[in-house]
């Protein structure tokens, strides 16, 4: 009897849990295997064969579906990338926060008789951020905040922070700015037509590398934040409290007095203020009102993940593999180089057998390869040259087969 070992238990357990689906009386009935060890045989084979398959689906998965667990793939644009489709056949635009794909829409006739918007001014939009265009009243982006006594006919519009570097557009769709227009001249312009409108041409969102809303917040103290990745810019916002002609007027200061302590930091704080949002001490109701106003009003976009560790985890990993991969192929090619003194078999204490394969050779070959052999520093009392003579065939130059020679 042959004790079994541990590892050839695990094995055949393996073999077994491999391959519990095909009956051994099948295998001897169709299979015409009889014997037991022959049927083993056939299960090992089977289970080499279906864990190199499941080490290729791993590897597949790794390659292909881990990142996009890890990473789902995302439609999302920088303004950098947004400037890039500014052409009549890839045109896109930018409006708080998202991206448009409006390629179709320039082609289209639109505009009023009295201001027909020419394909010619529609590409002056092509490739930009257009939030200057298309104001919006604080009441229709606010209505939970801003009350109708407040402001009842949409004439209150934020102050640009810095209205020097705003792009200039042919049009300016304020409320009630184009009387001959009766969609403009609509209280509801912005959510009747504007967004309805653009939603059918939207495509993702606008994305901001962390390190610059960073930046933008800790060097030069603006009021750009992160909460749960979206970011805000409250510029506009406290450029508009803290201009002479509002200060001392409470109506602008329609957010809750928490959301402007936590973005009027100077600079201090963190730039994302996901906690210190949810900390603050409101009802759902005021929570959700200031949530959409803001989301209304100063959302610019998301925080993009593409270049996080999180998302670039399988490039590492594949990364990592080559090196490795590499560095076993350079290590295998220094050790062939033999760098250094030669080195001499050390002396056997037991017998040795010098193999030599001959098949079609001639004599002179073959009596250089025994010299050659029979010359090794090897005992002669304990060296055995061992010539197999393989075939009868004549080799070229040859008047006899091998094994006569």
């Amino acid at each position: 009897n042959v004790d079994i070992t541990t590892s050839r238990r695990l094995w055949t357990f393996c073999t077994w849990s491999l391959t519990w689906w095909m009956p051994s009386p099948f295998l001897n009935w169709c299979g015409r295997m009889k014997r037991s060890d022959v049927r083993m045989a056939w299960r090992e084979k089977v289970a080499i064969c279906i864990i190199i398959v499941l080490i290729w689906c791993a590897l597949l998965f790794v390659i292909i579906g881990l990142g996009l667990i890890l990473c789902p793939k995302e439609h999302v644009w920088t303004l950098d990338d947004v400037a890039g489709h500014d052409s009549p056949e890839d045109s896109y635009v930018a409006l708080r926060g998202r991206v448009y794909d409006i390629t179709e829409y320039v082609n289209q006739k639109h505009g009023t008789n009295s201001y027909p918007a020419t394909k010619e001014q529609m590409m002056l939009y092509s490739g930009q951020e257009i939030n200057a265009s298309f104001p919006l009243p604080v009441r229709t982006a606010c209505p939970a905040l801003v009350s109708p006594k407040t402001d009842p006919k949409y004439t209150m519009y934020l102050t640009s922070a810095d209205i020097n570097a705003l792009p200039v557009f042919p049009f300016t769709h304020r409320v009630g700015l184009l009387p001959s227009s009766k969609e403009i001249s609509d209280q509801s312009f912005y959510k009747k037509y504007v967004v309805p409108t653009m939603n059918m041409f939207k495509i993702g969102d606008v994305v901001w590398d962390y390190d610059w809303i960073r930046s933008m917040h800790k060097d030069q103290g603006k009021y750009w934040r992160v909460i749960n990745k979206e970011v805000f810019n409250l510029e506009d916002y406290f450029a508009t409290i803290k201009s002479p002609v509002n200060s001392n007027n409470g109506d602008w200061r329609f957010l809750n007095s928490h959301i402007e302590n936590i973005f009027d930091s100077k600079g201090a704080g963190d730039t994302d203020i996901t906690d210190r949002w949810e900390r603050i001490p409101w009802s759902p109701r005021e929570r959700l009102a200031n949530y959409s106003c803001m989301k209304n009003l100063f959302y610019v976009g998301r925080v993009d993940d593409r270049n996080s560790v999180r998302c670039l985890f399988t490039n590492y990993m594949l990364l990592a593999f080559a090196c490795l991969l590499m560095a076993t192929v350079l290590v295998k090619f220094l050790a062939a180089l033999q760098i250094g003194t030669k080195k001499r078999p050390l002396t056997p204490s037991k017998f040795v057998v010098c193999q030599v394969p001959c098949y079609t050779e001639g004599e002179a070959s073959l009596a250089k390869t025994i010299d050659a052999v029979a010359g090794l520093d090897y005992d002669d009392k304990k060296k055995l040259i061992f010539v197999i003579c393989d075939g009868n065939i004549i080799g070229s130059g040859n008047d006899k087969p091998t094994p006569r020679l």
